[in-house]
């Protein structure tokens, strides 16, 4: 059987997984849980609260941008259709061979509209439309090769998700600038 990796262990491997791959696009290393910073933005991975050893855990990423980011700081919601396929085609394959018991347990789980009742091998109809289009995403795991499997999986995707959301939340000057620059093009000279 293989054995569930509990918060502790979740962010060591992951640290692992990710920590040179994030200081090559000149992230630091932050201490603590897996997390990095590159100037005021913070990227770190947050694990659900409902996690166990029966059901296995789920994480998301987030960025933060400033002390005080407002709205979402979720990026898998930026996933394109093609990496939401592949993403659902993933989680079906990780939550297949999760371990259960015989008899498989009628489990409660947190589902998109709440409280739900259902089997454990199920676990991936308790969020049908996570996938289906700019949603919160949360990655199911129970082992470190589920964790090495997301790590492959969200590691290419790494730039394209933790870029500003737009130039304008990092530097407010920026689209002072971009705008006399546009204008100046209208200038008689």
């Amino acid at each position: 059987m293989r054995d569930y990796v509990k918060s502790a262990g979740f962010h060591r491997h992951m640290r692992l997984l990710l920590a040179s791959k994030f200081q090559e696009l000149g992230w630091e290393s932050q201490t603590g849980k897996c997390s990095f910073a590159r100037g005021k933005r913070v990227f770190w991975l947050q694990i659900s609260q409902s996690s166990n050893s029966l059901i296995g855990g789920k994480f998301t990423l987030n960025v933060s941008e400033g002390s005080g980011a407002a709205g979402d700081t979720r990026i898998l919601r930026h996933l394109n259709e093609a990496d939401r396929a592949i993403g659902k085609a993933l989680e079906e394959h990780i939550i297949a061979r999760r371990p259960r018991p015989d008899p498989d347990p009628d489990i409660e789980v947190v589902g998109d509209g709440g409280p739900l009742l259902l089997k454990l091998g199920d676990l991936a109809k308790a969020n049908p439309r996570q996938w289906d289009g700019p949603s919160d995403v949360w990655l199911p795991y129970f082992s470190k090769s589920d964790l090495d499997e997301w790590a492959a999986f969200l590691l290419p995707l790494r730039e394209r998700l933790i870029r500003p959301s737009t130039p304008e939340i990092t530097d407010p000057m920026t689209w002072t600038k971009r705008f006399d620059r546009l204008t100046g093009l209208f200038r008689w000279r």
